[in-house]
């Protein structure tokens, strides 16, 4: 305490102090303690009421970097004020940030400031590519209010995964519309996602169901089996039975079981035949799409469509027997095979356990997976899939909220490089003279192995189940960010943040003389004067009031109540 008190309460008498607005309670102060130069001063009521203790806002910076890519001292207030739930509702009922009408408005401006620099008319490009879809990405992040749907849309693009390795890296407008898609369904339901997601054509380019043919075995014409083994290896059942809870069934034997097999998948790859691209753009070769047309000239912002020919005719058998009838349309297969696929039982705690990973801890005990797949299962209406069901119930989960569930040695996760990144630049004011957060970000890619859409193969830049050697894969716990710690891109990143926090260079692009993107420390500087102060307040700025000892100087403290 910085000011002394003298408080008097009757004999035998139980007072949980600043628990009743109306207990008549008088202190008596010697003074009221203001440091030098400090405008701020500790009075007296301030020895039994809550007024600045720092454990609401520890507990909404914790939240916050759970919800976000990165909170500011004023979000992280706003939640302290506000509580965590209203401000999930709050933010679930923002409208949608959108990714595609941005970049045109980027793209733009890049070629503006391109030929206001003395560019060459001639070599202007003619559509964008991945770079601008990185520029478009950083000005959602730097300016968009609906924070929650952007921190779970990053974590849908590592489970539902396309890259720029590989010729999308040309299609900008196709990425930014894909992402539309993350971000419009990262609130809505899981089987609508699962169907735009099939039918957009950077997943059909990606995991080659586009221009996927019937069987035409006198031609030695066979059907493509990427996507079929995908849709269910990754995006829906997993590759074996799972409980309710997420552990894997197993048989008489204690074998587990798999979900599928190879005669399943052969099935399936027969529902994702005859799909072409649904537009083009203007060119000179071709005036309409067709079946087997590249995606050079193709609009990728346009659906896939159904090539009746080419798709396989007949009835196709799924998994647990379910049989798609013959005569339908192509599109019907294709909703019917996603909805099975979305009836499994697997699919809540197959997906419901990874988003728990990306959003609050690497190791969810069976209990908390139980409980989010029973959300997912039926969102309290009646509803399966409900995804803002799933995310609320994530985040307000206790072993995402109490303080006992975070000291628990399973508990707890290794940030992914990328989202270290964004929560710099969320965290501290950023300034640009233009205002323009065009990150083109290749540096950190090629230091950390991160950036949104650029994993290097469709298992996303980890797997969910990477164990690293030593204590976690000893004690059968998992690790998934690990797999990209090692010791180049640990000592990259730390060279990163050398150039972010010494030399201020937090953003960079490729246009020429437009300036960098650099930070501002004017909040900061007056808190220097004493320094628990400024600690302090950097530990609720990057690490939620979990500071350790050995950096603060002071116990390891737990700000939040524990119900």
């Amino acid at each position: 305490m910085l000011a002394s008190g003298i408080l008097w309460i009757p004999v035998h008498a139980q007072v949980i102090l600043g628990s009743d607005p109306t207990q008549d309670i008088k202190v008596t102060t010697s003074s009221n303690y203001t440091p030098d130069y400090w405008n701020l001063s500790a009075s007296g009521d301030k020895t039994i009421n809550n007024t600045g203790l720092e454990g609401p806002v520890m507990e909404a910076s914790r939240f916050l970097s759970q919800a976000t890519l990165g909170a500011d001292l004023a979000t992280i207030q706003k939640v302290a004020d506000q509580g965590i739930e209203s401000w999930i509702d709050e933010q679930m009922a923002l409208p949608q940030s959108q990714m595609l009408d941005r970049m045109h408005d980027v793209f733009a401006e890049v070629i503006e400031w391109y030929l206001l620099n003395g560019g060459d008319p001639e070599e202007v490009a003619t559509r964008p590519y991945w770079t601008i879809f990185n520029y478009t990405w950083w000005e959602n992040h730097m300016k968009a209010e609906d924070l929650l749907r952007q921190k779970v849309a990053l974590a849908l693009s590592e489970i539902f995964v396309i890259s720029i390795n590989s010729n999308l890296s040309d299609a900008g407008y196709g990425l930014a519309d894909y992402y539309d898609v993350l971000l419009k369904n990262s609130f809505g339901n899981f089987e609508t996602l699962l169907n735009e997601v099939t039918l957009h054509p950077c997943m059909g380019y990606y995991l080659s169901h586009l221009n996927n043919p019937r069987e035409v075995p006198e031609e030695n014409i066979h059907s493509d089996e990427n996507y079929a083994r995908e849709i269910m290896q990754l995006f829906t059942v997993g590759l074996y039975e799972l409980n309710q809870d997420g552990t894997r069934k197993t048989d008489d034997q204690g074998n587990w079981i798999p979900t599928y097999d190879q005669a399943d998948i052969k099935e399936l790859a027969k529902v994702f035949t005859g799909l072409g691209v649904g537009g083009v753009i203007p060119n000179e070769w071709v005036d309409y799409p067709y079946f087997g047309l590249d995606i050079y000239v193709a609009d990728m912002t346009v659906p896939m469509i159904m090539w009746e020919d080419w798709h396989q005719p007949g009835p196709k058998t799924m998994l647990n027997e379910y049989v798609i009838p013959p005569g339908q349309t192509g599109l019907k297969d294709i909703r019917d095979a996603v909805h099975q696929l979305f009836l499994h039982p697997n699919v809540g705690p197959f997906i419901g356990r990874q988003l728990i990973q990306r959003l609050v801890t690497s190791n969810p005990s069976p209990e908390y997976v139980s409980r989010i797949a029973a959300v997912f299962a039926d969102n309290g209406n009646g509803k399966r899939g409900d995804l803002g069901a799933v995310v609320k119930a994530i985040l307000m989960d206790p072993e995402a909220r109490t303080c006992s569930a975070s000291q628990d040695d399973a508990f707890g996760k290794l940030r992914e490089p990328f989202t270290r990144y964004t929560h710099f630049t969320k965290a501290i004011p950023l300034e640009q003279y233009y205002g323009r957060y065009w990150n083109v970000s290749y540096g950190f890619y090629q230091a950390t192995n991160q950036m949104p859409l650029a994993s290097r193969t469709v298992f996303n830049f980890f797997l969910p189940d990477y164990q690293p050697i030593g204590d976690i894969a000893d004690n059968d716990l998992v690790g998934p960010e690990f797999q990209i710690h090692n010791s180049r891109t640990s000592i990259e990143y730390m060279n990163q943040v050398n150039d972010w926090a010494v030399w201020g260079y937090v953003m960079d692009d490729w246009e020429g003389d437009n300036p960098h993107v650099s930070y501002i420390i004017d909040e900061l500087m007056p808190l220097a004067r004493d320094p628990e102060v400024l600690v302090n307040r950097l530990d609720m700025l990057f690490t939620n009031g979990m500071l350790s000892e050995q950096y603060k100087g002071s116990y390891k403290r737990c700000y939040f109540t524990d119900d």
